[in-house]
């Protein structure tokens, strides 16, 4: 064989070696030819792009794979030689009250989040997000995630929630891809009448800044009751605040002193807590003499203003248990901020015990 040749076929072969590792390549960090839907086509790659980020292959780690429209799935972005941490979303339906994000620990701090200010009702951060769907779906979708299919009983709602199980998400990408997720959902469900088609807006939490003793949460006139400076927490210390009144809003309050406790204060219209589902819980009690509802057990009360419900909330950490906090101190918190809030609302003024 003359060299003339054999130099021609090593370069054949280059070639088809470079080919095949470009191929390679763009198979380990893009998503030429890959998955185009998720999660039973409710979100699409462009989508799960978004929040995921394109630095990598997107694929399903999992899936119910079932017929129903409730969705359970988890999608993965994955990349070799960039550099890129890997990143991983579950997406599920879900079945909470309808106060689930004022009230429990797993949504963590509320005043961290940002809440939809336009189209559809729900609120994101960085690792977690939730969008609701409408209330003709409540007989269509439940959630099928963790163990069984279960619709939502009197005094809950059903969710489209994702959590970020790896890596932290832009937190518009995320509120999007759950809005489209949620009107896909209630599509397929035949419940999608009601569901919001408007890109969803955000409203961002501010810093931590100094909590002014007379007007705590920035709200003129609010301030803790003595008994809730509890001993070895002398002040309120730092806080922030998230969404603004009269729409939903959110401020979660740091004690100065070391166990590092934190107290959040919540408000909401109606319309963003459903309260028209969440009063048919048996917890909430009539006031007598006044349009308003109050739950001691949950630290919430729902007073009629201008025509319309809206929601009030406290809710403290678990340190908060271990500073022995006077008897009553949760109610006289309770009542000093609606008394506060309520201005900002056109709330009457109500004595709620």
């Amino acid at each position: 064989m003359s060299s003339r040749k054999r130099n021609a076929g090593v370069a054949v072969a280059g070639v088809a070696v470079m080919a095949a590792c470009a191929g390679l390549f763009s198979w380990w960090n893009t998503n030429l030819f890959g998955e185009t839907e998720f999660c039973d086509g409710a979100v699409n790659s462009a989508d799960m792009g978004s929040v995921l980020g394109t630095q990598g292959r997107l694929s399903t780690v999992w899936s119910t794979g079932s017929k129903l429209p409730e969705v359970a799935c988890g999608v993965k972005r994955e990349s070799k030689f960039l550099g890129a941490e890997p990143m991983e979303v579950t997406l599920t339906t879900a079945v909470h009250k309808p106060d689930f994000q004022f009230q429990t620990h797993v949504w963590k701090n509320p005043s961290a989040m940002s809440y939809f200010s336009k189209g559809s009702t729900g609120a994101v951060s960085d690792e977690r997000g939730w969008v609701l769907l409408p209330d003709s779906c409540r007989d269509k979708i439940g959630t099928v995630y963790p163990a069984r299919r279960q619709l939502p009983e009197t005094g809950e709602v059903t969710v489209v929630e994702a959590v970020m199980n790896q890596g932290t998400a832009d937190r518009a990408a995320l509120a999007k891809m759950l809005v489209r997720a949620a009107q896909r959902i209630a599509g397929d469900a035949g419940c999608g009448a009601g569901a919001s088609t408007e890109a969803p807006e955000i409203q961002n939490p501010s810093g931590l800044f100094t909590t002014d003793a007379a007007a705590v949460c920035r709200l003129p006139g609010f301030k803790l009751p003595q008994n809730a400076l509890v001993k070895g927490e002398a002040t309120a210390g730092k806080e922030q605040t998230t969404g603004s009144m009269p729409g939903t809003w959110s401020c979660g309050l740091e004690l100065s002193g070391s166990a590092g406790a934190k107290v959040w204060f919540s408000a909401a219209p109606g319309a963003h807590v459903v309260d028209e589902v969440l009063l048919h819980d048996d917890g909430f009690k009539e006031i007598p003499g006044s349009e308003a509802k109050v739950d001691w057990s949950r630290n919430a009360a729902v007073l009629t203003c201008d025509s319309k419900n809206v929601y009030f909330s406290m809710r403290w950490s678990d340190e908060y248990y271990d500073l022995d906090p006077a008897d009553g101190v949760a109610r006289a918190m309770l009542q000093s901020f609606v008394d506060a809030a309520g201005k900002q609302y056109r709330c009457p003024s109500v004595a709620l015990s």
